[in-house]
């Protein structure tokens, strides 16, 4: 999920349920150059089979005309596949996240379904919220049409299959441009997905929700908001060390958490009426939890993490995070929001 990127559809599998495609990201430079060859009565598609060896074979399809184009001006498709560590997302990384039952009846609160609403479960990954609502819809002897949608195909597949059966679709797509109508929601909730897009990129997650919810509609993210700039960045860095050394690029530098502010502002920018904040509490960060979720139980890693925020983190910001360094494990406190907006009617 590359900075400033736009997201093509690539459909290289028909097993999934929605729409069977993944994507690929076209630089902002090629952008320009399609942009000035294709119009709305073209389309181009990149397809990757494999061959009988084993190896991949990318083809572009096309009219022929645009196809003798490329070849007379020699251009290449080239394809920079990533490590982005979802794939390989341990179990312990995802209870990272893991929310207390105060919480969850919070997240109850600001959705405040109604019979029949439609939601959107925005970057699910393995469907957590989801299955939380239809619990809660059960209990309350009431009908939802539940639809998820996530980047990662690694993710969705982890999904309870008595949660699969019960939705409307499991879709991949990405959150900056929606594989959904205009206003075909009641209501979308975003559960600590934001600040795995880039900061440039925000914006347009916010402004797809926009589009796809109905006039009137309810917005609910819970996210990990730092409260000032020095707190945003030390927390940030650390988390993203922690990525390089899990070998996940796109966690890495994609990563960004905004702040309270940057938040209202996001809301502000799409078109959202004023936030309210529902809830409030502290996500407790730990290296040492890391060491399992993402290290691979690599010890020298967990040093160099150690060092590493040691550096970082300057002693005024310390108190503010609740640090606490035992040695072993470094752990901090960064607070954790649940907030709603509202689509105006």
């Amino acid at each position: 999920m590359r900075q400033g990127r736009k997201i093509v559809p690539l459909n290289l599998s028909n097993d999934l349920v929605g729409h069977p495609t993944f994507t690929f990201s076209l630089s902002n430079e090629a952008q320009v150059f399609v942009s000035e060859i294709l119009d709305d009565t073209f389309s181009l598609r990149l397809s990757i089979d494999l061959g009988p060896d084993g190896s991949h074979i990318a083809s572009l399809h096309g009219p022929p005309d645009l196809v003798e184009l490329f070849a007379s001006l020699k251009l290449q498709v080239r394809c920079e596949i990533v490590a982005d560590g979802y794939n390989v997302l341990t179990q312990d990384a995802i209870d990272a996240f893991v929310v207390s039952p105060e919480s969850k009846a919070k997240l109850l609160e600001a959705l405040d379904l109604r019979e029949g609403d439609k939601v959107l479960d925005l970057m699910s990954g393995n469907g957590a919220v989801s299955q939380l609502l239809l619990e809660y819809a059960d209990e309350k002897a009431m009908e939802i049409a539940l639809s998820l949608c996530d980047t990662h195909y690694s993710q969705l597949k982890r999904i309870d299959p008595n949660v699969r059966e019960r939705v409307v679709d499991v879709t991949v797509g990405d959150a900056r441009a929606l594989p959904y109508e205009r206003e075909s929601f009641d209501t979308v909730v975003l559960k600590m997905g934001l600040h795995e897009v880039p900061q440039l990129d925000q914006p347009l997650v916010m402004r797809e929700v926009f589009r796809v919810l109905r006039k009137g509609g309810r917005f609910i993210i819970w996210q990990l908001l730092p409260a000032s700039g020095v707190m945003q960045d030390v927390f940030t860095d650390i988390v993203r060390k922690s990525s390089m050394l899990a070998r996940c690029e796109s966690q890495a530098f994609n990563r960004y958490f905004p702040r309270q502010d940057q938040l209202a502002w996001l809301f502000k920018g799409a078109g959202f009426n004023e936030c309210e904040e529902i809830f409030r509490a502290e996500f407790a960060y730990s290296t040492q939890a890391r060491l399992s979720a993402e290290l691979g139980g690599d010890s020298s890693k967990l040093e160099i993490l150690n060092r590493f925020a040691r550096d970082r983190a300057p002693q005024e910001v310390r108190d503010s995070m609740f640090w606490r360094d035992t040695g072993e494990d470094i752990s901090l406190k960064v607070p954790a929001c649940i907030y709603r907006t509202y689509k105006p009617s």
